[in-house]
């Protein structure tokens, strides 16, 4: 026995301690990735806010794509601050200053894209006005006492035929329910 040497264990405090130290070091590894994606979106939602930002001061925007890319960005943000309780609070404050900035912006950028849809329903309504006003003066002026009395005649044909036509499916259906009626009588069952 004398030729195999006894390996020293550590001491049951020592192997604690160990262990310990372990799941202290998992759990800032844990904290590390975490900041560090939140970092990740934070950066990347700031990045868009401040393109948007840039975007809505021009003058010829499209309010609807804004406000699309606009609650992405408000997402990007969310994402970023998923994770509140494990950030560190200068991250978790520079989110959230952020982020409240951002919902001001989308905000802002809807009620400018209901005003534009707003405007933009009423210019079409005056210039379909516009354009009814003035095709029917153009109408007007170009129909001579001769074709109107000629559209009268035509309107006055079209009425008699019409009445005819109904008048005659009047009394079709009236034959049809009189044979109906009789066939029925003559029935057994």
């Amino acid at each position: 026995m004398s030729g195999t040497p006894k390996r020293a264990r550590a001491s049951l405090t020592i192997r604690i301690g160990l262990v310990v130290l372990a799941a202290l070091l998992g759990a800032v590894a844990l904290l590390s990735v975490v900041n560090l994606a939140a970092n990740g979106n934070y950066n990347h939602a700031t990045r868009s806010l401040q393109e948007n930002i840039k975007t809505s001061k021009q003058d010829n925007v499209d309010w609807d794509k804004l406000r699309v890319r606009q609650q992405q960005t408000d997402a990007q943000f969310d994402d970023a601050g998923e994770m509140r309780a494990l950030l560190l609070p200068r991250l978790r404050e520079s989110i959230d200053h952020n982020s409240r900035i951002s919902n001001q912006l989308t905000k802002s950028i809807i009620e400018k894209t209901k005003t534009d849809k707003d405007d933009q329903s009423n210019s079409d309504t005056d210039a379909d006005a516009r354009r009814t006003d003035g095709s029917e003066s153009k109408k007007d002026t170009k129909l001579t006492d001769a074709q109107r009395e000629k559209v009268d005649e035509l309107l006055k044909q079209n009425a008699q035929s019409t009445q005819s036509d109904s008048d005659a499916n009047d009394a079709g259906s009236a034959a049809k329910q009189n044979t109906n009626k009789s066939s029925s009588q003559t029935k057994p069952w």
